[in-house]
């Protein structure tokens, strides 16, 4: 299972389209390219399922975020979104920001998959900043076995300036208690997604992720 070229060949139009009349025009091209996209993600939710089985029959459809964007409360008025993403959650917790996900990002030229979790209310961020704090190197250890592939988890615009309010400043774990999210990250070119073998590449690093992905899960269960 491949993806397809068009998908961001569309999206690239798309990028300096974006307005109503043009999408209308251009809706069958899009329905085509959707369902491109779905059918990936229902082969990568069966590969996932080789490995984490609480991921479970999926709906590759629902896993999928619509194109529309909300405007309401934005500046940018650009009804859709350039992008499609995909989170991979167990049934029932796609909705729930502290759980940990998969998720599969598709834009020309931004195209990256990551695994974590991502905007957590306040009282899983506290638990899984406790759970950092008090086991601080087994957490690393993790990390570490990762930080090939991915890179380190510590990104500026993901952090807070101090280290929050009721941890140790001088804590081993300092630099961790700041992030605001949690997640691994990595870009692909359009070339490396394109490739016939990259869906076995992205569900390779998932699954090394999958240590990581426990790890959030216990720290993160009330």
């Amino acid at each position: 299972m491949t993806v397809d070229s068009e998908v961001f060949e569309f999206l690239y139009e798309l990028e300096r389209n974006n307005n109503r009349e043009w999408f209308s025009l251009n809706k069958s091209r899009f329905d085509k390219i959707r369902k491109n996209v779905t059918d990936f993600v229902a082969q990568l939710i069966l590969n996932i399922n080789a490995f984490d089985s609480s991921i479970g029959s999926l709906d590759a459809r629902k896993t999928i975020f619509r194109i529309y964007r909300d405007t309401r409360f934005s500046k940018d008025k650009d009804p859709y979104k350039t992008n499609l993403g995909s989170v991979i959650v167990p049934e029932g917790y796609r909705k729930k920001w502290h759980y940990p996900a998969y998720y599969l990002h598709l834009q020309d030229n931004k195209s990256f998959i990551s695994m974590g979790v991502y905007m957590p209310d306040s009282a899983p961020l506290k638990r899984i900043r406790c759970a950092i704090d008090e086991n601080f190197e087994t957490f690393k250890d993790i990390l570490g076995k990762l930080e090939s592939d991915f890179g380190t988890m510590l990104r500026e615009e993901d952090m807070l300036k101090r280290v929050p309010a009721g941890f140790d400043k001088n804590s081993p774990a300092a630099e961790y208690l700041k992030l605001k999210n949690f997640y691994l990250y990595k870009p692909f070119s359009n070339g490396e997604v394109l490739q016939k073998n990259f869906i076995e590449t992205i569900t390779s690093l998932y699954e090394k992720c999958f240590p990581l992905k426990c790890w959030f899960t216990e720290a993160t269960e009330e």
